[in-house]
């Protein structure tokens, strides 16, 4: 046991030493990838990918930083990138005959742009891996003379994706139904019409509602079995249902509408009618009041034209 631990001291430590020895490559500060067909959770990789579509432009944005001990400034005279289906890319905008200076501390950004291949060359069924790279030179500060040829390395990545045109279309199906709002419209709930009460949401409407949930739930399973053309297919008949609802539910909202146009318009006529009514009582009553006043002039006048002559007295 003790030559045992004694022997594994040693390798330990020389293991200790590689890994402070490797290089961080720290100096390709950070990459960005621009204009991707999608960014984000995929659910067929199970992890956050770039995908872009077959026959697009990529664009590859590289920073590269210059960290080399003060006072030193390096010349970038190559940049670019490496995938695993044999193909690499360099930037248009630096070469060996057009090379940029970084000053000590400082950062430039370079782009990487080409066509992502066919689904025949880069797979759609894996994620990809890439290294980027950057060559750069300097001058040795011990004898200015000698320039020193290296080369910036950055980690392996593996999460470029090339998406079918079928795989394309079911996530990008996806993304419009995801930003459907849900089928609710609260100002309108419990509607009530001759003591009849109304929810906001047609039957009909809530029907094709619970069916596109059961087309989204069936694409999400077709597309994580990379079955992506049956996938699309259910995503657009989840579409298509939304719609319809949203359809469904602006015609019986409309119609809710009309129902209330026209209980209040009853109403306010019977109102009118009612006011009417009793205006019309009112005036009867004053005429009557009136016609009793008249009658009852009459029947003075009246006994007043035949009331008796006075007799005159006699001695």
């Amino acid at each position: 046991m003790k030559m045992r631990k004694s022997f594994l001291l040693p390798v330990a430590a020389l293991v200790l030493f590689v890994l402070v020895s490797i290089p961080a490559y720290g100096d390709i500060a950070s990459h960005t990838w621009l204009g991707a067909f999608y960014s984000g959770y995929d659910g067929y990789y199970n992890r956050n990918v770039v995908a872009y579509q077959s026959g697009s432009i990529a664009v590859l944005e590289v920073t590269v930083q210059n960290n080399r001990p003060s006072p030193s400034n390096i010349s970038v005279t190559r940049v670019y990138s490496t995938f695993d289906w044999g193909s690499t890319y360099n930037s248009s905008q630096v070469s060996a005959s057009n090379s940029a200076l970084i000053t000590n501390g400082a950062s430039h950004t370079f782009s990487i742009n080409f066509t992502v291949p066919n689904v025949s060359v880069a797979s759609n069924l894996y994620l990809h891996s890439y290294t980027i790279f950057a060559d750069y030179n300097y001058k040795n500060q011990s004898n200015t003379s000698q320039i020193i040829f290296t080369r910036y390395q950055s980690s392996l990545f593996d999460d470029f994706a090339v998406y079918s045109s079928d795989q394309a279309s079911a996530v990008d199906l996806n993304r419009t139904i995801q930003s459907y709002p849900p089928l609710v419209f609260s100002s309108f709930s419990n509607i009530k019409i001759n003591n009849m009460t109304f929810g906001s949401i047609s039957a009909q409407a809530e029907i094709l509602w619970n069916e596109a949930s059961n087309e989204t739930a069936s694409a999400y399973r077709y597309y994580t079995e990379g079955n992506f053309a049956a996938a699309e297919q259910s995503f657009s008949n989840a579409l298509n249902d939304k719609n319809q609802a949203f359809a469904a539910e602006q015609s019986y909202l409309t119609s809710l509408q009309s129902l209330q146009t026209q209980q209040t318009q009853a109403e306010t006529s019977y109102l009118n009618a009612l006011t009417s009514f009793f205006n019309g009582l009112s005036t009867m009553w004053v005429l009557l009041g009136i016609g009793w006043v008249l009658l009852s002039i009459g029947y003075i006048v009246k006994w007043l034209h035949k009331r008796p002559e006075p007799q005159t007295a006699t001695a």
